[in-house]
């Protein structure tokens, strides 16, 4: 399992799990980053962070700290 953070942009992913500190996990369960969901990495910004996400119909932004607790199969 590789990380969303290492991911080719323009490509759907499907999450296989969450892994981190328990705050990050949290947030971003609450935001619908679910075992199992389809997630489409849009972009990332010229200087690497946001990374721009679409996942449940909506776009997200996140710092690569997150996208790195978000395991995706490849």
């Amino acid at each position: 399992m590789a990380s969303l953070a290492q991911q080719k942009t323009g490509f759907e992913y499907t999450i296989t799990a969450l892994e981190g500190d328990a705050f990050c996990v949290s947030r971003l369960q609450e935001l619908g980053f679910i075992r199992g969901e389809k997630v489409l990495f849009k972009s990332k910004i010229i200087f690497g962070e946001p990374y721009i996400v679409e996942v449940r119909g909506t776009q997200i932004a996140l710092r690569k700290s997150e996208a790195e607790c978000i395991r995706v199969a490849v």
